[in-house]
């Protein structure tokens, strides 16, 4: 009889993250304003306005180029870590978040595409962003980890730093915490 045994840690997500903090201008910011302010409304059952259903190709602005072109290399670096081929991929579309103190998004997912990810413009930086790990509805009894870590826990937790990129495979549930103060992301999805 075979005494080895083999352990796979199945079904992983992964998350890349970088900060660009000196993407966030001025002229970046008062963009964003100006299309919250015009286009925004609030398509979620959270205090949260949002341009997804109105305006949702702020990336193609002309004030956004720098932050579409460190989108497109950050995109690169996670399709070759997954060895995907994304020569067919494109930007599908882009919005603008808006959350006031209290305001949140609740648990989600983005349909219709293969990575998502968020760039916020304008946050406090406190751990906010959270991804759930798909099994958590699921598991019908809590195991008491001794050791807790990326590997095993049920939900990531991120800081919203201004200028930070996350990137994620689109299925991967996610959501914010109550804002401290006023938050701007940028959203988008990639397919």
């Amino acid at each position: 009889m075979n005494n080895q045994y083999c352990i796979n840690h199945l079904f992983p997500t992964v998350v890349l993250y970088k900060d660009a903090p000196e993407l966030i201008t001025d002229s970046v910011l008062d963009k964003a304003r100006e299309i919250l302010n015009k286009h925004s409304d609030n398509p979620y059952c959270s205090p949260c306005n949002s341009t997804v259903r109105t305006f949702a190709s702020v990336l193609e602005l002309p004030e956004f180029v720098g932050i579409k072109r460190f989108l497109v290399e950050l995109t690169g670096v996670f399709l070759d870590v997954h060895k995907i081929n994304g020569a067919n991929l494109n930007f599908l579309d882009s919005w603008l978040n808006h959350y006031s103190a209290g305001g949140y998004q609740d648990l989600h997912m983005h349909h219709d595409s293969m990575l998502s990810g968020v760039i916020y413009l304008e946050s406090a930086g406190n751990k906010d962003f959270v991804l759930q790990a798909p099994w958590h509805f699921q598991q019908p009894r809590l195991p008491d980890y001794l050791v807790q870590d990326l590997t095993n826990t049920h939900n990531a937790e991120y800081n919203s730093v201004e200028g930070r990129v996350m990137l994620f495979m689109s299925h991967a549930l996610h959501r914010t915490t109550p804002a401290t103060g006023e938050r701007i992301s940028l959203s988008f999805n990639i397919g």
